[in-house]
């Protein structure tokens, strides 16, 4: 049990680490641009600009529920045989 909980850990620790490591190697510097700032017809639009945020939405949304549906399971396992051993 010991040994499953500890390969989990690691797992999500490099799971973690790799995340870090994306986001600080994709930081691009911002330069002054001498352009004047384009039409509103021409400007890109602001959905590729959300598109980072949704995937830490999904990455940090999927780490709760992988825990919590862990840990009910656990928690049924451990119920179903407590209740096995008082019957027994």
């Amino acid at each position: 049990m010991v040994k499953i909980v500890k390969t989990q850990i690691q797992l999500l620790v490099i799971i973690l680490v790799g995340i870090i490591i994306y986001f600080i190697t994709n930081i691009n510097p911002i330069e002054a641009a001498e352009q004047p700032p384009p039409e509103p017809a021409t400007a890109p639009k602001k959905d590729s600009e959300m598109i980072p945020f949704y995937w830490m939405i999904i990455i940090v949304g999927g780490c709760i529920a992988f825990t919590l549906s862990y840990v009910s399971w656990r928690k049924y396992k451990g119920e179903e045989k407590k209740e096995k051993d008082s019957n027994s």
